[in-house]
């Protein structure tokens, strides 16, 4: 699902580094004694690679999924098809068989390659490697993950500093209302005690003289 710039996933984080990190191509174990038995599908549902034939043969065909490809002996899959699932925007793409493909992971990059030190060329912001085309920004699917990733790190970090740095402050503001009210008190009982009271004279009663007998 896409969220305005950034790769959203609806409870299901975990798909993304799966597919990324999982060797498709291999023999499906379910399917030994049929052709074409190479485990080039992954059901997002079920978060696992498998082959054709277990399409055919159980629940995926019901399921979201996606059909991986070989392009230059390396993993790529469909522009239409993942695109769906994430923001594949500013990620280099490659034509194979007439569609649109994207590398799920960054192809290796030789040392003495020059193509990506000339000047004004662009460069895959996570990896270095030359892209072909402008805007684009990421040569592969892990390329863009792992920027966002970093970038909601630190959109994380910021926001605990934050709260951390709110806190702090909160009690910096009470202690001080604390202290000023009880500077007040104290000012208050010692008004009251060193106040020189004033000396109150009582006036004096009219003498009464004896009856005159």
């Amino acid at each position: 699902m896409i969220i305005g710039g950034e790769i959203r996933v609806n409870n299901r984080a975990d798909w993304i580094e799966n597919l990324l990190n999982i060797k498709f191509f291999e023999s499906c174990t379910y399917h030994r004694e049929v052709r074409r038995n190479e485990k080039n599908m992954f059901c997002i549902d079920c978060n696992f690679c498998f082959c054709k034939h277990c399409v055919n043969s159980s629940s995926h065909c019901f399921h979201e999924w996606l059909q991986i490809c070989k392009y230059v002996y390396h993993d790529v899959v469909r522009l239409h098809e993942i695109q769906k699932h994430l923001n594949c925007s500013e990620i280099q793409t490659y034509k194979i068989n007439g569609e649109k493909a994207i590398h799920l992971n960054p192809r290796p990059q030789s040392k003495d390659s020059k193509t990506s030190k000339l000047k004004g060329s662009v460069t895959c912001e996570a990896c270095g490697r030359h892209l072909q085309d402008l805007p684009n920004r990421f040569c592969s699917i892990a390329c863009k993950v792992s920027i966002e990733a970093n970038i909601c790190k630190g959109r994380q970090k910021n926001f605990v500093s934050n709260q951390i740095t709110k806190f702090d402050h909160s009690n910096e503001n009470e202690s001080c209302i604390s202290l000023n009210e009880s500077s007040e008190v104290i000012q208050t009982w010692c008004f009251s005690t060193l106040k020189p009271k004033k000396n109150l004279h009582k006036r004096k009663g009219i003498p009464k003289r004896a009856p005159i007998c």
